[in-house]
């Protein structure tokens, strides 16, 4: 089962993303800020990260930007989201969801960084 980390501030998206993920057969862990997840990363390591852009306390550019650089998370894909214009490239992000998104086009999106892997 590939296993996916959501950094979303916003609760009902963060909820939404995740119970989406998982009834589609991928393990998640979902964190509402960058603190939370410096707690758990690098110690823990996903098959995917999904970042929002916006935090209350960081920026998913720069999260992006250090998995990228990190050695045990450089392979990695990573997928921003964000409600701002679309700034993909940004950080080395592997792809770029506009919010609000389709939930089956959020699913199409995880599942083709895991084919190209």
């Amino acid at each position: 089962m590939k296993e996916i980390f959501v950094v979303e501030d916003d609760d009902g998206i963060r909820e939404l993303v995740e119970f989406l993920l998982t009834t589609h057969q991928y393990s998640v862990k979902a964190f509402p800020n960058a603190r939370a997840f410096h707690k758990v990363v690098p110690q823990e390591i996903p098959d995917l990260f999904l970042l929002d852009i916006m935090l209350p306390d960081g920026n998913g550019l720069d999260l992006c930007k250090e998995l990228k650089e990190g050695e045990e998370t450089s392979d990695i894909p990573v997928v921003l989201m964000s409600a701002h214009a679309d700034i993909s490239g940004t950080g080395g992000a592997d792809d770029f969801i506009a919010k609000p998104f389709d939930v089956d086009e959020l699913l199409k999106r995880i599942e083709q960084q895991f084919n190209e892997k």
